[in-house]
C-alpha cells in the first residue's frame, strides 16, 4: 500500500512532464525498456532496491548504463528518484504510471492467466470480446499458472472471470459435500 502512495504523484509527474514535453511516446517506450530490464536482470532489481548504495552513485550510474538508450526526460527522471531515494518504488511507479497512460488513452488492462501459452488468435479474439464488454480499447497481459489446472482467469479492471478448472472442480467439491 505504501508502494503505491509513494509511486502516485512520482507517476503523476513523469506522465505531465512527458506531455508537456510531447515526449510520450519515448517515455513509454523507455518505461517499457525499463520494465523489461526489472523483470530479466536480478542485477538491475536488486541494484534498485538495496539502501546500501549512495543515491549519488546511484545516480551516476543510471546516467551512464541509459544515456545511450533513454531520452533525456527519462534519465533524469530515474536520477531524480535516486536523490530522493526512492528507486526502490521503480516498479510500482511504473505500474502507476502505464494505468495512467492507459486511463488517458482510453484503454484497460485485462490481466490474462492461462495454465499454458495461448496464441495469438486466441489474444486477439479475447481482446475483442473483451473490448465489446467493457466499452473501451483492452491491452492484455498474459501470465501462464500450471495451477489453475486449464481454463482461464481474466481480471477487467474490478471484475474477475474465472473460468478455470480448479475453480469449476472447487464449486464442484463443494456442491458434493452440502449434498
Amino acid at each position: 500500500m505504501r508502494d503505491i502512495r509513494v509511486a502516485k504523484p512520482y507517476a503523476r509527474a513523469l506522465y505531465e512532464a512527458a506531455v508537456e514535453q510531447e515526449e510520450l511516446d519515448s517515455t513509454v517506450s523507455d518505461i517499457d525498456q525499463i520494465r523489461e530490464l526489472t523483470e530479466e536482470s536480478d542485477e538491475f532489481s536488486e541494484f534498485i532496491t538495496t539502501p546500501l548504495l549512495s543515491p549519488q552513485f546511484k545516480s551516476d550510474t543510471f546516467q551512464q548504463l541509459f544515456v545511450d538508450h533513454l531520452n533525456p526526460l527519462t534519465i533524469n527522471f530515474l536520477k531524480l528518484l535516486a536523490q530522493k531515494q526512492r528507486e526502490r518504488y521503480l516498479v510500482a511507479i511504473i505500474d502507476v504510471f502505464s494505468a495512467i497512460v492507459d486511463e488517458a488513452a482510453g484503454r484497460i488492462v485485462a490481466k490474462v492467466k492461462t495454465a499454458t501459452p495461448i496464441s495469438q488468435e486466441q489474444e486477439q479474439r479475447l481482446i475483442e470480446q473483451l473490448s465489446t464488454y467493457s466499452g473501451k480499447q483492452v491491452r492484455l497481459e498474459t501470465e501462464t499458472d500450471e495451477n489453475i489446472q486449464g481454463g482461464f482467469v481474466v481480471q477487467l479492471g474490478d471484475t474477475v472471470f474465472d473460468a478455470s478448472i480448479a475453480t469449476q472442480l472447487q464449486r464442484l467439491k463443494q456442491q458434493l459435500a452440502r449434498g
